[in-house]
């Protein structure tokens, strides 16, 4: 909820005007932004307000990004609102209120999307008199953390996992198999290049050993095994 607003001295005077709810504004020169919110979550947002062609004209200046980066000086909540529409021409070029321009949409697009880059939020009302009614839905605004879970969360594969996967007839599809009976990487290397007639996984078979074990430089013969102490652990009959 807005619990102060202070407005800088140049605005117009509809601007100053402004009743934002019966809370009386605060008039004074200021350095970033054409309004600063305080709000009751002890937040302040600054805002820095243009109308269509003014935005043009700071993109055509180089005051857009200077004024971006001071508004994200002053708070995180910083916030660009343009009062009214940016329509697209059917030649690629930008419509402003006033009428067609020879500004290329796609550059227009860009500028704004590295102002946003630069952590300005970029919002669109509805003209002049929606000014009011869009900063009063800033200062309303739920700030708190947003816990997001992706659909599918990602799983970093260990160096050992990784080598696993790598090896011919694995791939991602059979390593967790693979692990839940061997239990390391290790010990499925093993499983891998010896015999094992009374441990099975699902899609593994000689001749998938027979190519891990070509993948790895050994013959026929030979396979690798774990030791403990000097105890071999998943020892095979090869030798």
């Amino acid at each position: 909820m807005l619990t102060a607003v202070m407005l800088d001295s140049r605005e117009p005077d509809w601007v100053k005007g402004l009743s934002f709810g019966g809370l009386e504004p605060v008039i004074a020169y200021l350095e970033e932004g054409d309004a600063l919110l305080v709000c009751d979550d002890d937040r302040m947002l600054c805002v820095e307000r243009k109308t269509p062609d003014d935005l043009l004209g700071s993109i055509a200046d180089g005051r857009l990004l200077n004024q971006a980066g001071n508004l994200t000086r002053k708070t995180t909540w910083a916030y660009l609102i343009v009062t009214g529409e940016l329509q697209r021409s059917h030649d690629g070029h930008v419509i402003t209120p006033r009428g067609a321009t020879g500004w290329n949409w796609n550059s227009v697009q860009g500028a704004l999307l590295t102002v946003q880059e630069m952590g300005v939020f970029v919002l669109f009302c509805g003209g002049d008199h929606d000014y009011e009614r869009c900063l009063m839905g800033l200062a309303n605004r739920s700030r708190d953390v947003v816990p997001l879970w992706p659909a599918r969360p990602p799983k970093v594969l260990s160096v050992g996992e990784t080598v696993l996967a790598s090896l011919p007839g694995i791939g991602l599809e059979r390593l967790k198999a693979l692990l839940s009976v061997t239990g390391t990487p290790a010990h499925a290397l093993v499983y891998l290049t010896g015999e094992y007639p009374a441990t099975r996984v699902d899609g593994i078979g000689e001749q998938t050993r027979r190519s891990v074990r070509q993948a790895l430089g050994l013959g026929d013969n030979e396979s690798l095994f774990v030791a403990t102490d000097n105890q071999p652990v998943f020892n095979d009959r090869r030798g």
